[in-house]
């Protein structure tokens, strides 16, 4: 390997504090000139590419902002001080944006800022709100770039980047974009990259920093008596499958069955059962069937890989879903059969005496191996599950020398808490400073962490995905030599994952000598580039009708739904989105209009839950125009539940509850519903956009703002002024015509309804 001590001496770029290394020079010069993928193995340092390339753009364009966007909140941590470090700027125009920062403080600091850091989660609630715009953004960096697919948030950014922007660059990164053409070209497509760049170990200007990896694959034979547990489960496997084949559905036997195939099968079930009126029983049954057995596949490969008592805590974990009232008849029907009982008792037998699986003692072994040769040594143990990272941690803490902690993500399951960001970021300072020498780690670890070199790399379980398993085996051998293991456990899904890998890897380097050579290909003048992207900017985003007074159609929007395909097809719509916590309701189009909507599978649950018919009373008491949209095209057979008690509660919604029901296929209909709503209320009728509660709390100050509030054309900055006029509700309601027109904002038709409504008779007054 090559050792030099010379550093980047570029504008922008604090002296001392990147070392130079060509290809990342040159990697920067080339994105710095064409929005580009960048492909580069782990540990060959993306993030330094980044900030050169960020470094030229803010040189090029001194009043430009520079966006760098991360999955995570510990990663956009992370990239902030990272950047703090190496750029030539006050610390104070580096800001690092997350979604627990509020939204009005992350207009403040967006304003402010010179190079934004943010989640894009965060980052696409606040363009829907319309905070602020990306036009001032000279570079958007997407990191781990290959997320970059589907509705995640980096393609509607991307979208809105290429209409908004002026001095336009993009920048991918990513260790691996997919191991098929097609998964690349789609990738750059959705992130408005032209261009991709390539480099592995074998890569020439690469090879000097590459240094040897030990790589080991351990193979792990099952004992008999685990043996025996995964053949009780075959055997309840059989039990279930053969209804399901009865009722003329195929599916694989016993040992060849997967997630994938069950799945499949469901769906093809449920669209039958959505083809009746009246479905026949037995398809109810199938669907219980096919659910109980995921379960049993997922205890498969739990007793398979993970070890038992692993396997101990997921069965817990049904059990608390079955008390909670959160599973369904297929679970229950599942952990009532004697055969699973019989499943259940064996496994406590061989935990009490002692028993548990091969890769435990596997494990011990080799970090004791380690830490003999090495006291110093860094090692870093990768799980899937949280319930192994438990069982890992607590075996190596027999070792003396084992100084352990497990490293898993923020959210929490059952009374297994997650770690916060904090958290996180102390057991990392812990493990660089040598506090611990073992991290055991669930798929937090895998992406973009700054976890300190590790000598060795466990992969306790193998990963389907090609990923993760270059972002695990990225952990080693970045400076100096390192060492990985990948434990296979024989005829468990570990051994189809670890081979499943390994052919996609071999995909991989042509998928992407196919993409470079299609993007060369494609190549156009620079005539041609221009009119194409003149074209489509010029291009209309939505043909809308026409406004009153020019002025923008507008919809107060729960904060919950920000983050939805919806939201994102609203602003496509140029919809003025403010984001609020409702009480009631998911939309707000005016003071008598606001829409609860429903997914079709959201429907059948709050309807299980009983939240349905709560959420829909406070929405007609709360509102005079009330509208529920369900969005989804198959509402019968989702869930095994009555059609009738579905037809029912449509039934009573339409009738009882009074509420109109509108159908929509998919987010694109509900957000062109909701703005044809929102303009025959604000357009054609003129009606004022306010929120109104059924259960009125607060202030009596926000109560008399309330009430005054409800008269037509009366909104709530006009009950202010009205109150600060006359002080009380009485002399409001006492004043005549005249005196109600001294306040700012009521006019002579505002007065005159006030006036109309205090002295008109109700139609079925008995005095």
């Amino acid at each position: 390997m090559e050792n030099t001590e010379s550093y980047v001496d570029e504008p922008m770029i604090r002296q001392n504090s990147i070392e130079y290394r060509a290809y990342q020079v040159n990697l920067a010069e080339i994105a710095d000139g064409e929005s580009t993928m960048i492909v580069l193995s782990t540990g060959l340092g993306k993030t330094v590419i980044a900030a050169l390339v960020a470094a030229k753009r803010l040189v090029q364009y001194p009043d430009s902002k520079v966006l760098f966007l991360a999955p995570s909140r510990p990663l956009v941590d992370q990239q902030a001080r990272y950047l703090r470090r190496v750029l030539d700027l006050d610390e104070e125009s580096i800001v690092c944006l997350t979604g627990h920062d509020a939204p009005d403080q992350r207009k403040d600091d967006w304003k402010e800022a010179q190079v934004i850091v943010m989640t894009p989660q965060a980052l696409q609630n606040d363009l829907v709100q319309r905070s602020y715009n990306l036009e001032p953004v000279s570079l958007v960096v997407f990191d781990e770039a290959h997320r970059g697919v589907g509705n995640y948030a980096y393609t509607f950014i991307a979208e809105l980047y290429g209409k908004q922007g002026v001095n336009r660059r993009s920048l991918g990164l990513t260790a691996s974009p997919g191991h098929q053409t097609e998964n690349i070209k789609e990738v750059c497509e959705n992130l408005g990259l032209s261009h991709v760049e390539v480099r592995d170990e074998k890569s020439r200007d690469v090879h000097d920093y590459i240094v040897s990896v030990d790589s080991e694959i351990r193979f792990i034979t099952i004992p008999p008596e685990i043996e025996v547990l995964r053949d009780i489960l075959y055997s309840i496997i059989d039990v279930y499958r053969t209804p399901i084949i009865n009722q003329g559905f195929s599916i694989p036997d016993a040992r060849r069955i997967t997630r994938k195939e069950i799945l499949r099968t469901q769906s093809e079930v449920r669209k039958e059962i959505g083809s009746y009126t009246k479905p026949p029983h037995g398809l109810y049954l199938v669907i219980r069937n096919l659910t109980a057995l995921l379960r049993i596949v997922h205890l498969l490969e739990f007793v398979g890989t993970q070890g038992l008592m692993p396997t101990h805590r997921y069965i817990q974990g049904v059990y608390e879903e079955i008390r909670n009232k959160k599973s369904s008849k297929g679970v229950k029907d599942l952990v009532a059969r004697s055969e699973f009982k019989q499943f259940e008792s064996l496994l406590k037998a061989l935990i009490d005496k002692g028993y548990r699986h091969p890769k435990a003692d596997a494990i011990l072994e080799i970090v004791s191996e380690q830490l003999s040769v090495n006291l110093d040594s860094r090692i870093l143990i990768f799980t899937r599950f949280r319930d192994t990272a438990v069982e890992v941690s607590e075996t190596l803490e027999q070792l003396d020398d084992a100084r352990v902690s497990r490293f898993v993500g923020q959210s929490s399951r059952g009374t297994d808490k997650g770690f916060s960001q904090k958290k996180q970021v102390e057991i990392l300072d812990g493990f660089r400073n040598n506090e611990f020498n073992v991290l055991v780690a669930t798929q937090v670890g895998e992406e973009g962490l700054d976890i300190p070199e590790c000598n060795l790399v466990v992969f306790y379980d193998c990963v389907p995905s090609v990923v993760p398993y270059i972002q695990r085996r990225g952990r080693t051998g970045r400076r100096s030599p390192g060492r990985v293991v990948i434990f296979v456990a024989k005829g468990t899904h570990d051994e189809f994952y670890h081979w499943s890998v390994i052919s996609k890897l071999k995909k991989m380097p042509s998928a992407l000598k196919e993409a470079e050579k299609e993007e060369e290909e494609k190549q156009t003048s620079l005539d041609d580039f221009v009119s194409d992207e003149v074209e489509q900017v010029s291009e209309p985003i939505v043909s809308m009708a026409p406004r009153k007074d020019d002025g923008r159609i507008r919809l107060i929007v729960d904060s919950r739904e920000l983050p939805t395909a919806v939201a994102r097809e609203l602003t496509r719509l140029d919809v003025e989105i403010s984001g609020e916590s409702l009480e009631i309701g998911d939309y707000v189009a005016s003071e008598d209009v606001a829409i609860e909507r429903k997914e079709t599978g959201d429907f059948i649950q709050s309807l299980i839950d009983g939240r349905l018919f709560v959420q829909l009373s406070a929405l007609r008491s709360a509102y005079r125009r009330p509208v529920l949209i369900i969005e989804g095209e198959q509402i019968i057979g989702l869930r095994a539940v009555n059609p009738a008690s579905i037809y029912g509660a449509l039934a009573s919604i339409a009738i009882r509850i009074q509420i109109p029901i509108l159908w929509t296929r998919n987010p694109e209909e509900t957000a062109n519903v909701l703005y044809r709503i929102a303009h025959l209320e604000q357009v054609e009728s003129s009606k004022p956009l306010r929120t109104r509660s059924g259960d009125l709390k607060g202030t009596d100050a926000e109560a008399l703002e309330y009430i005054l509030s409800g008269f037509p054309g009366v909104d709530t900055v006009t009950s202010r002024a009205i109150l600060s006029e006359f002080g009380t509700l009485e002399r409001v309601f006492s004043s005549d015509q005249k005196e109600l027109q001294k306040v700012k904002g009521v006019g002579p038709k505002i007065a005159g309804r006030i006036r109309r409504l205090l002295t008109t008779r109700y139609p079925d007054s008995k005095s």
